[in-house]
């Protein structure tokens, strides 16, 4: 989960875990396979057989740059149906003291921006 606020980059588990400011939640559900996770955070991937491939090619020699080392990263999009977004702290409340912090639940919002 990337949080749109402070840009960090949080692992999810199935405990609700929070990014580094706290605006931005996530968890997966009971089937360990789908995401809840506030919006407008964004919801990334990483290609696992790559990330294998580049732990065993850095362990087996850690001082030399090789292109197995690269994996393929994405940006889930909205419709994505192992995401769902849950109504988080809007970007233009970001400078405003007191707001707070959507739990992460159940119930989808709709990630597309009013228009």
């Amino acid at each position: 989960m990337h949080c749109a606020h402070c840009d960090d980059i949080v692992r999810l588990f199935p405990e609700a875990r929070s990014c580094r400011c706290g605006k931005s939640q996530g968890k997966y559900l009971e089937d360990n396979a789908t995401t809840v996770q506030t919006w407008p955070g964004l919801s990334l991937g990483i290609a696992n057989p790559d990330f294998v491939a580049a732990q065993e090619a850095f362990a087996a020699d850690p001082n030399t740059f090789s292109p197995v080392l690269s994996m393929r990263a994405w940006i889930n999009p909205a419709s994505e149906p192992d995401v769902k977004f849950v109504a988080g702290i809007p970007l233009k409340e970001d400078e405003e003291e007191g707001e707070e912090r959507s739990q992460v639940e159940e119930t989808p919002a709709d990630p597309a921006p009013a228009g």
